[in-house]
């Protein structure tokens, strides 16, 4: 008898514990509050982000839980607490497919899942266009030059001349458009403008050794400055054998003579000058990175549009 007493009595509290641990979760599910979530994403320099927000029916932000960011396939992309009413999520790059956020839910709120609207890139209906190149960096020696290829491609329409320009370049160098501006042809077909090219040549100076210097009175300057006074004493002494009255023409030998000596004199400190003072050697460009800017830019008269990437050039 007391056995069976003893069956009975674990049976009626094994009961009790059933009925009181029901009891508990449905007060737990009374307690909690129903959620609606909201998942956007944007693009960013990184990547993507996904920002989610999870409020009750009334609006009011949820404190606290966690949300789960996960693909079409179930794989996870990451995940963040939810603080007041927010979790937001770095993705490094866009994701292909539908992207959905799973909120675990807490004691106060319960779970919810939402799926990511479309990718807001902040894109406008107004004419534009957008510069890109390629290459995007270059490594030269000095002496050499790079060759990038910047391409122009209209958005919504643009048809406007863009004129191209380059700054941030170092000395002894030098940036070169072929051409300078260009305009987006029409599609035949669809009357709609056309990605335009250009060329940009980036030239870079070598180092350059000491100029020839070639002296005022010398190879043919000193022989005639020789020879002509010569000449002209010849021409004198003759003539005054034959004729007294020509001293003059003896004067004018002596005259010459005396230029010649002083064009010698001044070759000489003009020598003297260049071997004490020698010219300075052009070092040309210097090795190092260069982050160079080049900017496009369009103007309708009311309004300019503008835009400019970095190009880096590296000489060895």
């Amino acid at each position: 008898m007391n056995l069976q007493l003893l069956r009975h009595g674990m049976g009626r509290l094994a009961g009790l514990s059933l009925i009181v641990g029901l009891a508990s979760l449905a007060g737990l599910a009374q307690a909690q509050v129903a959620t609606h979530t909201e998942l956007k994403q944007a693009a960013s320099q990184r990547g993507v982000t996904f920002t989610a927000k999870v409020s009750d029916a009334a609006g009011s932000p949820a404190t606290d839980g966690v949300v789960s960011l996960v693909n079409a396939k179930g794989q996870s992309l990451g995940s963040a607490f939810v603080k007041n009413g927010e979790a937001t999520i770095e993705v490094g790059q866009q994701t292909s497919g539908r992207v959905y956020a799973d909120y675990s839910g807490s004691q106060s709120f319960r779970a919810s899942v939402a799926e990511a609207q479309p990718l807001d890139t902040g894109t406008s209906t107004l004419p534009d266009f957008t510069v890109t190149a390629n290459p995007t960096s270059a490594t030269v020696s000095p002496g050499e030059f790079a060759t990038v290829v910047l391409t122009i491609t209209p958005q919504n329409g643009f048809d406007q001349m863009v004129t191209l320009s380059c700054s941030g370049n170092p000395g002894a160098s030098a940036c070169t458009f072929s051409p300078t501006t260009l305009t987006p042809p029409l599609d035949s077909t669809t009357k709609q403008p056309l990605p335009v090219n250009s060329s940009l040549q980036i030239t870079t100076q070598a180092s350059s050794g000491k100029a020839a210097v070639v002296w005022p009175g010398s190879g043919s300057h000193i022989a005639f400055a020789m020879v002509l006074p010569g000449l002209l004493a010849l021409i004198g002494l003759g003539a005054t054998r034959k004729r007294a009255g020509l001293n003059k023409l003896r004067v004018l030998g002596m005259v010459a003579l005396l230029a010649a000596s002083t064009l010698g004199l001044g070759a000489c400190a003009q020598r003297y000058d260049y071997l004490h003072h020698p010219p300075v050697q052009d070092p040309g460009i210097q090795a190092g990175t260069y982050n160079i800017t080049i900017a496009a830019y369009a103007s309708n008269g009311a309004t300019v549009t503008s835009h400019a990437i970095q190009f880096a050039l590296t000489v060895k």
